[in-house]
């Protein structure tokens, strides 16, 4: 093995794709945590609100559409998935030495605008969803579809924006 074979020279190297590569698998993990968290709320622990429909603003969860049980699973489990996800690609993926608060701060920004975003999305899509694949696999499609798009927003955000590294000052002796 040569000195430039060294995995340690491919990651300096591809610095961006490294990081897209450790985003992509701490963004697995998350993914495993909001599906868990999810799937216990949507079909255990609120599935008695299925037959709530609710309706608030730019979110119309009808009763056809999973109703109340389908946006308090979604908002819940994108809450703790994301939360996750910041200490994550924090610590993981980016290595970020920046202040602690802007990051978090930037971050629930990001996310908020995201988790808006996406509790409206399906109600775009869901009710035909619904009606061609049924209940069960439309809120898995729906979540994947809400989570594909944080992941295409997140990356470049957290990137160049929220998780950086602060800038080390050479130190000269003299």
């Amino acid at each position: 093995m040569s000195k430039n074979d060294n995995p340690q020279n491919f990651t300096k190297k591809n610095q961006t794709l490294w990081e897209f590569i450790k985003f992509t698998l701490m963004s697995g993990v998350t993914t495993i945590v909001d599906m868990g968290v999810f799937a216990l709320l949507n079909y255990w622990l609120f599935a008695g609100y299925k037959t709530v429909g609710f309706s608030w603003w730019l979110f119309n969860y009808r009763v056809e559409n999973g109703g109340l049980t389908a946006f308090l699973s979604l908002l819940i489990s994108f809450a703790v998935s994301q939360t996750v996800n910041f200490i994550l690609q924090r610590k993981v993926t980016f290595g970020a030495t920046n202040n602690k608060l802007y990051s978090a701060s930037m971050y629930a920004l990001m996310v908020i605008a995201v988790y808006f975003f996406t509790l409206w999305l399906p109600t775009l899509f869901i009710e035909p969803l619904y009606a061609a694949i049924g209940a069960n696999w439309g809120g898995i499609i729906t979540k994947m579809v809400c989570m594909t798009i944080s992941f295409i927003i997140q990356f470049p955000m957290n990137k160049w924006v929220i998780m950086k590294k602060k800038k080390t000052e050479a130190v000269t002796s003299g």
